[in-house]
Parts: C-alpha cells; sequence; structure tokens
C-alpha cells in the first residue's frame, strides 16, 4: 500500500513539474471601447460626426476662422467658421450690411445658405433661385476663403445628402418654390366644386411662392411688382392703390399681413381675417407644401411670440412708424356703447378695419362710415383729418379713430406721433 501510494505521489510530482506552477486567475475583460470610427448609417446616409453633421470628404486644421466678401451694394459680409478635423461644424454670418427690414433680403439666404453647406459638407449644388443672390453669394465666397485658411480645397468637398432633418431640426435646408393653382381648390384645399369658395380669388393666374429653410427656421420671400411671387411670376391677386372699395386697400394688405406673421411666428398657424380669407389661405396652404418638401411637418409648429424673430426696423429710420403685423381686436366706448373693432397691421400701414356689432344710431353711422375709414386707408394717419365732415357725429368718428390708435399701440408703435 505504501509503494502505491509513492507511486502515485512520484506521478503526480512529474504531472506538476511537467506543466509548470498553476497560472494566477486571469484579469477581468476589460470593457468594450467605444469605436472612434464613425460608421455610415443606412446606405443612402452619410457618415456622422458632430452634432449628428455629415463627415467631409477632405481634412482640415482644426478652429475657428474668419473671412469677408462683398455682398450687396458691396457692404461687406464676415463670417465665422468652425472647423473639426474631418468636418466643418459651425458657420456664423457675424457682421453684413444688407437689409432686415422691408422684405427682409437677407433672410432670404440666412441661415438657408450657411445650413445647406453644414448638412452638405461643400459649397457645391447649392439649392438657389432669384431674389436671395447677393447674400448667397458672398456667404459662399466667405466660407471657401476660410475652407482655404483651414488648409483644405473647396473643390475637393463632394455635397452629402441627407433624407430627413437631422436630430432635433425641423427641416432639410434649402429652397422650395410652391405654385398654388388658381382653378382646382376650394380654400380648404379640397378640389373645387360649384359654388365653393376658391383658394384663390383670381381665376386666372396661379400664385408662386419662394420659401427658404434653415435647420430650424423658414423665410417666405416678397418681392416683384404683384406682391410675393419674383414680378412677373407673381400671383392674380389684387394688388394696387386706387382699390379702396370695400375697404381692403386693394389686396396688398394679404401678403403684408399674411407672410410677415409667417415670416415672424415661423409657422402658417397665424391670424387670417375675413376680406382676404382667400388669398391667405392659399398662402398657408403653399407655404405648408414647402414645410413637408423641406421634411417638416406644418401642424408641429406652434406659432412662436408674434413679432420681430424676422424683418426689423429700418436701422436707417429708426422713427419710422413699425408694426408687428396682425389683426388686433380692440373695444372702444362709442355714441351708443362699447364699439367692437380689428383692425388689420402690416409692417408699416393701415390694411383693414372691421366694426363689429354696435349700438351707433343709424344717421350718425351712415354719415361716419364708410367715410372715415376710407380716409384713414388714403391717409394712413389718424392724424389731422379733416373732420368738418363728420358734425353732429363726433364722438361715432373719434371712437373709430381711438380703436385705430389702440391697434397701433398693441402692435408696438408707441409713438404718437405714427399715428
Amino acid at each position: 500500500m505504501k509503494k502505491r501510494i509513492a507511486l502515485l505521489t512520484l506521478g503526480l510530482m512529474l504531472v506538476l513539474a511537467a506543466c509548470g506552477s498553476p497560472a494566477p486567475a486571469a484579469d477581468p475583460a476589460p470593457p468594450p471601447q467605444p469605436d472612434t470610427q464613425q460608421e455610415a448609417g443606412p446606405a443612402d446616409e452619410p457618415a456622422q460626426g458632430q452634432d449628428g453633421l455629415p463627415l467631409a470628404t477632405a481634412t482640415f486644421n482644426p478652429g475657428t476662422f474668419t473671412a469677408t466678401a462683398p455682398s450687396y451694394n458691396d457692404n461687406p459680409l464676415t463670417v465665422a467658421v468652425t472647423f473639426a478635423e474631418n468636418q466643418i461644424t459651425g458657420i456664423e454670418v457675424v457682421e453684413h450690411g444688407d437689409s432686415t427690414y422691408g422684405s427682409g433680403w437677407f433672410w432670404r439666404s440666412y441661415p438657408g445658405v450657411p445650413d445647406q453647406i453644414l448638412v452638405r459638407q461643400s459649397t457645391q449644388n447649392l439649392d438657389t433661385f432669384t431674389g436671395a443672390t447677393f447674400t448667397q453669394t458672398a456667404i459662399v465666397a466667405a466660407v471657401e476663403d476660410a475652407i482655404g485658411q483651414a488648409g483644405a480645397n473647396p473643390g475637393d468637398l463632394a455635397p452629402q445628402s441627407i433624407s430627413a432633418p437631422l436630430s432635433g431640426d425641423r427641416f432639410i435646408p434649402g429652397f422650395h418654390e410652391i405654385t398654388v393653382p388658381h382653378s382646382t381648390m376650394d380654400i380648404h384645399g379640397d378640389p373645387l366644386e360649384e359654388d365653393a369658395q376658391r383658394m384663390l380669388y383670381s381665376e386666372e393666374a396661379d400664385m408662386t411662392l419662394r420659401v427658404s429653410f434653415g435647420r430650424n427656421t423658414m423665410h417666405l420671400h416678397s418681392g416683384g411688382a404683384r406682391g410675393l411671387g419674383q414680378g412677373e411670376g407673381g400671383h392674380g391677386e389684387s394688388a394696387y392703390t386706387d382699390e379702396i372699395q370695400g375697404g381692403t386697400w386693394g389686396g396688398w394688405w394679404f401678403r403684408q399681413v399674411a407672410h410677415h406673421q409667417i415670416n415672424d411666428r415661423q409657422s402658417t398657424q397665424v391670424d387670417t381675417e375675413t376680406g382676404a380669407t382667400s388669398s391667405a389661405s392659399a398662402i398657408v396652404w403653399g407655404v405648408n407644401q414647402a414645410i413637408i418638401a423641406a421634411g417638416g411637418n406644418p401642424a408641429a409648429l406652434t406659432p412662436g411670440p408674434a413679432g420681430q424673430t424676422q424683418i426689423t426696423r429700418n436701422y436707417a429710420n429708426p422713427d419710422a412708424r413699425f408694426f408687428v403685423p396682425g389683426v388686433y381686436a380692440v373695444t372702444v366706448p362709442g355714441f351708443g356703447g362699447d364699439l367692437p373693432m380689428t383692425v388689420t397691421l402690416d409692417r408699416s400701414s393701415i390694411r383693414r378695419i372691421v366694426v363689429g356689432d354696435h349700438s351707433e344710431s343709424d344717421t350718425q353711422w351712415e354719415q361716419v362710415w364708410p367715410a372715415i375709414r376710407d380716409m384713414i386707408y388714403e391717409e394712413q394717419t389718424t392724424l389731422d383729418l379733416e373732420m368738418d365732415t363728420f358734425t353732429g357725429a363726433t364722438t361715432s368718428a373719434n371712437a373709430i379713430l381711438d380703436g385705430v390708435r389702440q391697434a397701433m399701440a398693441a402692435a408696438g408703435e408707441t409713438n404718437q406721433a405714427n399715428h
């Protein structure tokens, strides 16, 4: 027995000698490290880098570079462009002399042009159309200068593409032109049937709308002799100042009020008023189609606070009249009691006055209205009007004037000299 145990012990010692000492327990496997190489998404989407932006097809010296190019009337436009090693990460216009009032020429290209460059990582093959040329050309030239400063050739940056807004964005940046047909839709966008209210008042001319989109902002263009459509490609709506009958001063107010509200509130959920409902509904319908084309959802764009997100006072004439466009409801005391009114204002003009149910004397009212209404339209003021016509009905006349002044004040014009 002792011999057998000795042999077993010897065999075990030989096995241990052949295998060496037992190895210590292995260290736990290190946690998986994040892959620093960005992977492409679906086959039709480019690789992504910072903030979900595509990667560029060139490399840069990281940092921020500024560059300047001439814009409208040779006004200098300066950009600051920020680069990562393989990506343009930010573009900002830090100084310019282009108009941000009137028709807002600057907003036709900003941020639509720099945001296009960001999501495409290229200055090539950008969406363009008439009405945004000077600012766009200046932005592109300045960005290409900055790209050169960052050590890359703009021509080496192949345009990338995205099929939906980036995470956190509302739109795919770009420009869209929409035609509202004059003969196929009713005011609700349904097929036009007999006796239905037309979407466009005109039975002969389509309406052309041009809308530019940044990643999170939009701008409905205006311009041309006939309003929204840039000259010949305009609209058939009434647009001449001698068409005063009916109290609408032609149809010009519809474009000023509806389209500036859309730009200010960044939504198509805006005030529309009886008297130009067709025209306003056409603008809303057309802009909604452009929003959809840009990958957005019109219903999700709830209005922001009214006023001044775009189109500011004329900085060269800061004392000039300036309203936040909209339809303003006021109530003033008349001769027979409360006088409810709505006053429609565009950026600088009184476009429409509507008086609701009231208890004014019929005789006095016929003497006052519509004469004072059209006088306000023609003179575009409530001050220094010839009031002798209204002798015997001055209370009603002054109530109307006071209501318009209150609407002006509600629209942001506090300088009584501009009333």
